[in-house]
């Protein structure tokens, strides 16, 4: 039962940490409630960590959501040049593979998009980082 209630508080704290509350002020409210310095220590690791996470994984997705819009916008592009050519209306003196070539890229570049939305991010590593070995939380 502890570890849910672990969990649980983990996860609001890191969410508060998340809207903006700073880890000083978390760990005034944790010292105020009666905590050891030791288990608090321990329980801003695993904040940071998981604030850590969610950044990653929110870039991850904005990332791929700018990857689909270009190719979307490169995609209708071409699509416009490719039906003015076809018409006879632009660039009729260039071959057609020229042409269609920026349809097709979009296409491509949207379902490299897709493809990092539908991707799960891995999970992180759970050894230490560098940084953590020379600055260790206090």
């Amino acid at each position: 039962m502890t570890e849910s209630t672990d969990e649980s508080r983990l996860e609001e704290l890191a969410r508060e940490k998340m809207e903006g509350k700073s880890y000083s002020a978390i760990r005034k409210e944790l010292a105020g409630s009666g905590m050891a310095e030791e288990e608090i220590s321990r329980l801003i690791r695993k904040v940071d960590e998981r604030v850590l996470e969610e950044n990653v994984r929110q870039g991850s997705r904005d990332r791929a959501g700018k990857w689909y819009r270009s190719g979307l916008i490169l995609a209708i592009a071409g699509l416009i040049l490719s039906i003015l050519f076809n018409a006879g209306l632009l660039l009729s003196y260039l071959p057609s593979v020229l042409v269609y070539s920026p349809f097709f890229a979009g296409i491509g570049v949207m379902a490299y998009g897709r493809y990092l939305q539908r991707k799960p991010s891995g999970p992180a590593s759970p050894a230490s980082g560098a940084i953590r070995r020379k600055r260790p939380y206090k």
